[in-house]
């Protein structure tokens, strides 16, 4: 975990308050002494907003209230220093996600402007016995970045963004490549197979239900704020993908949905977050560090 340097406090402060304060909230944080001064270190960037209200005289208010709205407040809180952030220090915060949603509308380019022209592809899935044979395993991934069409890939991208980047921070980058890596290459075999052997398809949206079902796992376990995100969002997705199977988008829309993409992505981050929490538990109750 990469900690982040919020403040630093006289050495003979106490500071017993301000950790109450941030233990309630479910803020990751510790304190460290260095060179004759007590350092506040947190493990989310977003989490600031909340030292920033204590000091501000917010902190009996927030222990008063209830328990649904101090969740309330913690969202609302979370997202007002999510909207904070900078460009630059989007980069540097979230730069796998803005790199997957970069590549995203590439191909959405490419679907639209070079693939039209009749040059060779190098991008769709292969039917699995030719991929045997040219051992273009990069296909197996690369469907994920193309969209037909702009509200396509617009509305994926958003998805992406939305979802993304609250997963970046709070389970780190390297896990969040991983859950990519794996929602994305499950979600085109789920769609290959179960399209008859189809290749023309692609999308994000097999990793958007990846990460809506990572967090789907995650806000069930933990009381992290960085996660929370409201029920209705998870009732939309799952309604849509229920009727995406019954035949109803495509009849509304005239379009096609990639529905095994989006059933794949969705047990594949279902899977990743359990298998996740699992090794987490385990290795907290033997000790390991």
């Amino acid at each position: 975990m990469n900690w982040i340097k919020a403040a630093e406090f006289p050495a003979a402060e106490s500071l017993q308050g301000l950790n109450n304060y941030l233990t309630t909230h479910n803020v990751a944080h510790r304190f460290t002494e260095e060179r004759g001064c007590q350092v506040l270190w947190l493990a989310h960037p977003a989490d600031a907003v909340w030292v920033e209200r204590y000091f501000n005289g917010d902190a009996n208010v927030e222990l008063a209230t209830d328990k649904e709205t101090i969740e309330q407040q913690r969202f609302a809180a979370n997202n007002q220093a999510r909207d904070q952030i900078g460009f630059a220090d989007s980069l540097r915060i979230f730069p796998f996600t803005l790199a997957t949603i970069v590549l995203g509308l590439c191909g959405y380019l490419y679907i639209t402007y070079i693939w039209p022209t009749g040059l060779p592809d190098y991008f769709f899935m292969q039917p699995l016995n030719e991929l045997r044979q040219t051992h273009q395993w990069w296909r197996l991934l690369t469907p994920a970045f193309l969209h037909f069409g702009v509200m396509h890939a617009l509305f994926n991208c958003l998805w992406i963004w939305e979802l993304g980047r609250r997963i970046e921070v709070f389970t780190g980058r390297k896990s969040t490549v991983v859950l990519f890596l794996i929602s994305a290459i499950g979600a085109n075999l789920v769609q290959y197979f179960s399209g008859g052997g189809s290749v023309q398809f692609g999308g994000l949206s097999g990793v958007v239900y990846a990460y809506l079902g990572y967090l789907l796992v995650w806000t069930r376990v933990s009381d992290h704020p960085l996660i929370k995100i409201p029920p209705g969002i998870f009732v939309f997705m799952l309604v849509w993908l229920a009727l995406g199977y019954l035949g109803i988008i495509d009849l509304l829309f005239s379009t096609s949905l990639a529905n095994g993409a989006h059933l794949g992505g969705l047990v594949a981050g279902i899977l990743f977050a359990a298998a996740q929490y699992f090794f987490i538990v385990r290795r907290s109750r033997t000790g390991e560090p």
